[in-house]
């Protein structure tokens, strides 16, 4: 449990640093056009990071899920507890917020299915995290090689691919995404150049990327299935009632 703590404190101060300031400037500039499309009404956000002073918009109740270390101003519900064991009750929140949780997580999978249980029917996780890709993770690399042990970043990152599975296996249609944040170490600040060149020609080595998904319920296929088998039984009817195939096509 100590140990835990002590990761849990590093991770707080990485926030603190020049290269977490920097992330977390990028995820400033996009998280609010994607919460104006969403327009939620109970918000859970968890762990760390804290993105903002004070939550964005006041048409919401915004819960901060504390581990201890973050601390932030009012305006947000705190509660203390674990990702991986939510201290709610199901059905409860319109939107849950994974910044950069999951890539510190023993159990993501855990995790995922905590989130699918505290949101409410047709309700989105909107997951932020390290890109493998990108130029972060050659430094935690290089962390872990040189032995440091104040790199709280030691989990090998999780892949797009990689969450896109284990968002599907927890029945979670994916919606969206995008990668964002290039920048080089070295770097003071995020360049807005190379924001427009990663997106136009190396998306896969930005630092992070944000996914968007929706819970349904627990047995049904997901809704992409769901349209392709009505897209089927149209076409039959088409054909049934003699119109031409090529015609059946065109119409769907």
């Amino acid at each position: 449990m100590a140990r835990t703590q002590k990761r849990q404190q590093r991770v707080s101060q990485w926030w603190e640093t020049h290269g977490g300031g920097l992330l977390l400037d990028r995820a400033r500039d996009i998280l609010p056009r994607w919460l104006a499309r969403l327009q939620p009404e109970a918000v859970l956000q968890l762990g760390q990071p804290v993105f903002w002073g004070l939550p964005p918009g006041n048409h919401h109740s915004w819960v901060l899920l504390n581990d201890g270390f973050s601390l932030p101003p009012g305006g947000y519900l705190q509660a203390y507890g674990c990702c991986d064991a939510l201290p709610f009750g199901s059905m409860r929140f319109d939107l849950v917020i994974a910044p950069f949780c999951l890539s510190r997580m023993a159990d993501p999978q855990r995790t995922l299915a905590e989130c699918w249980r505290v949101l409410r029917p047709e309700g989105h996780i909107l997951i932020v995290d390290f890109n493998p890709g990108g130029s972060l993770n050659v430094l935690r690399r290089w962390h872990l090689w040189r032995r440091d042990r104040n790199w709280p970043w030691r989990r090998p990152f999780l892949s797009l691919g990689q969450l896109r599975g284990l968002l599907e296996e927890q029945d979670f249609s994916l919606r969206e995404g995008r990668y964002f944040q290039y920048t080089l170490p070295g770097l003071k600040e995020n360049a807005q150049w190379l924001e427009l060149m990663g997106d136009r020609w190396w998306p896969a080595g930005a630092n992070a990327y944000l996914l968007l998904a929706q819970r349904r319920e627990a047995g049904l296929p997901p809704p992409e299935l769901l349209w392709q088998s009505y897209l089927r039984r149209r076409r039959r009817r088409a054909l049934a009632s003699g119109v031409p195939a090529t015609f059946a096509r065109d119409k769907d």
